[in-house]
């Protein structure tokens, strides 16, 4: 399974649940998808939106031990409940030259009062 990440779970961070997505996980490279970030304050939240002018920049990752899931799932706070502020689905993410389906923290929680980072890249909030 792949996993797409554009936030505190990227290579260039430093953080517990990153340390442990790198070493139970592969790094093919980086890509974007079609969506929107915002800027939550130490964290982002990303969009996936098919027919968006925006780009959201990441690492994909494949994993090597898919049961770290529950973890990054409980990072994340999924919880499968309405209120949930992400839920994790499957997206197709451009890189260099493929289309590669990944499975993404969406952000279910947009509403147009978020700061939105214009340059679809955390690491340049």
């Amino acid at each position: 399974m792949n996993l797409f990440v554009y936030g505190t779970l990227r290579t260039a961070i430093s953080n517990p649940m990153a340390q442990l997505l790198r070493q139970h996980g592969q790094l093919l490279g980086h890509g974007w998808v079609l969506g929107r970030l915002f800027n939550l304050g130490w964290y982002p939240g990303a969009t996936y939106e098919a027919g968006s002018a925006y780009r959201v920049w990441g690492d994909v990752f494949q994993l090597t031990d898919e049961t770290i899931l529950t973890q990054l799932d409980d990072y994340e706070g999924i919880k499968h409940h309405p209120d949930d502020e992400y839920a994790r689905r499957e997206v197709p993410v451009h890189m260099a030259d493929e289309i590669m389906p990944c499975q993404m923290y969406v952000f279910l929680k947009a509403n147009g009062q978020q700061t939105l980072i214009e340059s679809g890249n955390f690491l340049e909030k």
